[in-house]
């Protein structure tokens, strides 16, 4: 298969190499700047193009990387029949490709994708297409990078998207707050990591609500009452604190729960 990129930051990166370990040829890799259009084409063995007019039309396949904001901007300089393209977008409608071609979908790789990353596993590739045609080869395109691979309309890969953030974005950053309270307070955060990776275990085989402890889920006044003091020095994290607790009370408040964490 012959492939044009458009873009290149982390995912066309990525997503360019895994295409050339497969067997594909990046025919041309197109950035607005020039020395990273070189850089990535050099990479990928391709073609750089700084303007976009210059792209030649002959590649199977178009995979336009780039950012949301850029999206529209990019789709709208862009006329190519019946290519298949497609944008690697979570948040974005297919819709956003049909003035550029008959053939167009979404390939998103629900991940965060660093340019250093060899593989995109474990990952899950999400796919749309505007026809079924389109769709099954997006699937077989998807199966390129992951094994885990899954249909989503634009309806649904916007909740997706949004649940992405919930479930990596927002957990992330409760793992920020808690390594910039272990520096403060000289505790060692790998202790943790055991009890962080029991935590993605067990959801995979129960419903998260059925394995929530802790004293908000026992509504352990005294334990988090002490909590919030030790936090008084923290009032960012304390605010987290605050609301997490009562969001699981609010879960859990026609509910009994022993003593046990």
């Amino acid at each position: 298969m012959q492939v044009t990129i458009i873009g290149s930051g982390n995912v066309a990166t990525v997503m360019g190499r895994i295409l050339v370990k497969n067997g594909d040829t990046i025919a041309e890799v197109y950035s607005h700047d020039a020395v990273h259009a070189t850089e990535l084409s050099q990479l990928l063995h391709a073609k750089p193009v700084a303007d976009i007019a210059m792209l030649d039309g002959n590649s199977n396949l178009y995979l336009l990387a780039v950012t949301d904001d850029a999206l529209a901007e990019v789709a709208a300089q862009l006329s190519l029949k019946d290519k298949l393209v497609v944008h690697t977008a979570g948040s974005i409608s297919k819709e956003i490709l049909k003035n550029v071609s008959s053939n167009y979908g979404v390939l998103w790789p629900m991940k965060m994708i660093r340019k250093s990353m060899t593989t995109l596993e474990p990952v899950t590739m999400v796919v749309d297409g505007n026809t079924e045609l389109v769709t099954k080869q997006l699937e077989q395109l998807a199966s390129i990078f992951s094994k885990t691979v899954t249909r989503a309309d634009d309806d649904t890969r916007s909740k997706m998207h949004m649940l992405a953030a919930l479930t990596s974005n927002f957990t992330n950053h409760l793992y920020h707050l808690a390594a910039d309270f272990c520096e403060a307070e000289h505790i060692d955060l790998s202790v943790f990591y055991p009890l962080i990776e029991e935590t993605a275990q067990q959801i995979q085989t129960h419903h998260p609500k059925e394995v929530q402890a802790g004293p908000a889920f026992r509504g352990d006044r005294q334990t988090l009452e002490k909590h919030v003091q030790i936090l008084d020095k923290y009032p960012q994290i304390r605010k987290v604190y605050e609301a997490m607790t009562a969001s699981i009370r609010v879960s859990f408040s026609n509910e009994e729960h022993g003593t046990e964490d």
